[in-house]
């Protein structure tokens, strides 16, 4: 079982997506947040241009300039701050009103031929202490000898998200010409609360309780990024946010369709990255302005001066390009597959690596690319060239993800 913490029945919180330049965005979700004390979610402009990627070590290296080639990226919208506790609070809490409205029936769900769909006006007045609700919810509730409270709560182990989307680049390649699009049609579950565990598997000999019990569920950090998430559960929120997000929304509001939430691509990232060059923090800063203060810990990291934890998310100084923390504060998800030599035979028109699938049992084909460095990396880490893959079910406490969202133009 992922976590022996309390799961904490919060609000449902509203996470609100808009852009800085982009008029079709701010179409598509609402610019005001609704909740006074949770950021909104924004995303900045990425425009289309040509870089030089692949050089992720000593830009004066023969070897490594050869390594260079000129890419050419088309435009998107990326999340200015990595997806915060909050924002992916908002995720677990309509995953679990789904589930326990569906448990409940009634009032709570409407039936048109094989399609329950939820009442979410009811579902999201769900009284969670209520005892004749958790009475009705059988084997979603814990008994309380398994609780550190010794009350009936929800188990987040039963929170499930089911994934269905539609593989193009399979479906797109030569040999499957002719055969049913059904036979491209991808299906999985994920759990998808946060491994708050990650905070004592991390480090051993080494006392993070406090941030085991705390760091989701407490309020005070639910503007720091969330993490403890796998790229499955980071793929999932995406997933979400594209379906019951930006695509109802545009449906409501009669815009135009086809917008997506992903994970950006490492070429993606990396070409960010290289436009937000301010926040590369090997430019270093030389003073120690910006510097939090022990018992503030809402301001900029500073390299080398004992940050040991995450920090808020806006807490830095924006990059060129409006982008938070790209170098540190958590590594990050991308959704390019880690290949041995990938770079000699990627597109240079949009390039990315997509090997094997969420189901794949070869350890080669489930290794994702992750970008950036982290809270706990020494300075010489905390830098956007800072590369590594993980396993895409592996969560841990300096692990976190950003959005990137494609609109039809």
């Amino acid at each position: 079982m992922k976590t022996l913490l309390l799961f904490v029945s919060t609000s449902f919180l509203c996470v609100h997506l808009y852009s800085q330049k982009s008029i079709s965005l701010r179409k598509v979700v609402s610019k005001k947040s609704e909740i006074g004390a949770t950021l909104p979610m924004s995303v900045v402009e990425i425009p289309a241009g040509t870089f030089f990627m692949g050089n992720h070590g000593d830009s004066t290296s023969p070897t490594s300039q050869e390594q260079q080639r000129p890419v050419l990226i088309s435009g998107f919208y990326m999340s200015a701050t990595e997806v915060t506790n909050a924002q992916y609070h908002e995720f677990v809490n309509w995953v679990r009103d789904s589930v326990v409205a569906k448990r409940l029936g009634g009032q709570y769900v409407s039936v048109a031929g094989n399609d329950t769909m939820i009442n979410w006006k009811a579902a999201s007045k769900i009284n969670y202490s209520d005892p004749a609700i958790l009475a009705q919810l059988g084997d979603l509730v814990l008994d309380p000898s398994r609780t550190i409270s010794q009350k009936r709560m929800i188990d987040p182990d039963k929170l499930i998200y089911a994934l269905e989307g539609f593989n193009y680049q399979e479906a797109a390649k030569k040999e499957n010409k002719g055969r049913d699009a059904k036979d491209f049609v991808y299906r999985y579950t994920v759990q998808v609360y946060p491994d708050t565990l990650a905070w004592m598997r991390d480090f051993g000999y080494s006392n993070n309780e406090q941030m085991a019990v705390n760091y989701f569920s407490s309020a005070k950090y639910q503007n720091y990024p969330v993490v403890g998430v796998s790229w499955k559960q980071a793929s999932a929120y995406c997933d979400w946010m594209t379906k019951h997000k930006i695509l109802s929304r545009q449906s409501k509001h009669r815009g135009s369709a086809g917008g997506k939430a992903r994970l950006p691509t490492e070429a993606e990232w990396e070409y960010a990255a290289s436009l937000n060059a301010k926040d590369d923090t090997k430019k270093a800063q030389t003073s120690n302005e910006g510097a939090d203060t022990m018992g503030n810990n809402t301001k900029a990291a500073v390299p080398g001066e004992g940050k040991i934890f995450p920090v808020y998310v806006r807490g830095a100084k924006k990059g060129d390009f409006g982008l938070f923390n790209l170098s540190d504060n958590v590594s990050e998800w991308t959704t390019t597959s880690y290949y041995e030599g990938g770079e000699n035979f990627q597109n240079r028109f949009n390039p990315d690596i997509q090997w094997g699938t969420p189901e794949s049992e070869s350890k080669a084909q489930r290794r994702k690319v992750v970008r950036g460095g982290s809270w706990k990396d020494t300075p010489t880490f905390m830098t956007t060239e800072n590369r590594s893959f993980e396993d895409l079910d592996a969560s841990h406490s300096y692990l976190g993800f950003r959005i990137v969202v494609n609109m039809p133009e």
